[in-house]
């Protein structure tokens, strides 16, 4: 019983420090206050084009939602899955090389000013 309760606490204790230490080099990393476009790093592949989507007939939003794809797109490191959004001046690094993969997650965000 008491191996039992020095390894329990010695893996307790790691994990704290671990936990401890990720969010805190979580906390310092340089991050912009907010997004472009409203978008959010836990956005998926389907969540922002349908923010950088428009309405199927002008000026009436109710007709429906057209997704907003992007106008050019590409895995050059067959790694992430690269969206540019020329018109918003945006590209979007996903975290899957595929652009099929509508549950990918934002890996990066990169803005042209």
């Amino acid at each position: 019983m008491n191996k039992f309760f020095k390894t329990f606490s010695i893996i307790a204790a790691i994990t704290i420090v671990a936990l401890a230490f990720g969010a805190h080099v979580r906390e310092g990393e340089a991050a912009p206050n907010s997004l472009p476009f409203n978008l959010e790093m836990q956005d998926t592949m389907a969540a922002v084009e349908q923010k950088f989507g428009q309405p199927m007939v002008a000026g009436i939003p109710q007709a429906g939602w057209e997704a907003g794809l992007p106008d050019e797109g590409g895995s050059p490191d067959h790694v992430h899955y690269w969206a540019v959004y020329k018109r918003f001046g945006v590209t979007v690094v996903y975290n899957s090389p595929f652009a099929s993969d509508k549950n990918a997650t934002i890996h990066a965000i990169l803005v042209n000013k």
